[in-house]
């Protein structure tokens, strides 16, 4: 057979019909595969967004977030299941979540040259003793305290910045 040549179409009834219903059942499910992932989003996203009956209750607010854990640690602390610096690294951690942004992971050095929050430093500097040395009773109870005025009056979100570091001006 040359290159050329014309070669006769094959007779559609030398075929078995279970050619065409394989064809088709592969293209149906190709379809398949590509519809089916996409409506099962849609149709989460939908039951996702209708509240479930009644009404739905607000979620709380990141002032009674952080009370409350406030609460928890100190409660935990009088329990004794919790060490005074335990206890004082975790109030310390509960406001500066509260303050949010970047106040998570800055020191007090960071905190105190940015001045904006001078509340969260009064609490993080009321925490060091504890965290740090011998204390009293007293002293995981004032810190717990100052804490809670703090959640009180910080302004969540913290916008970030990147602090400037000038060392002559440090103590």
């Amino acid at each position: 057979m040359g290159v050329f040549d014309v070669v006769e179409p094959l007779d559609p009834e030398a075929f078995s019909q279970w050619w065409l219903v394989a064809g088709i059942a592969l293209a149906l499910a190709g379809v398949a595969l590509l519809v089916g992932p996409w409506l099962a989003t849609r149709l989460r996203r939908r039951r996702r967004a209708r509240p479930a009956g009644g009404d739905v209750a607000e979620p709380p607010s990141r002032s009674a977030v952080a009370l409350e854990e406030i609460d928890r640690i100190e409660a935990a602390w009088k329990a004794d299941a919790l060490t005074d610096r335990a206890a004082a690294q975790g109030i310390v951690a509960a406001v500066k979540r509260f303050a949010g942004g970047e106040a998570a992971t800055l020191t007090l050095l960071d905190l105190r040259l940015r001045g904006d929050l001078p509340n969260l430093v009064a609490v993080i500097e009321a925490a060091y003793p504890v965290e740090f040395g011998v204390v009293g009773e007293g002293d995981v109870l004032d810190l717990a305290r100052r804490a809670r005025d703090a959640v009180g009056i910080v302004r969540p979100a913290l916008a970030p910045q990147t602090p400037v570091v000038n060392l002559d001006e440090l103590p």
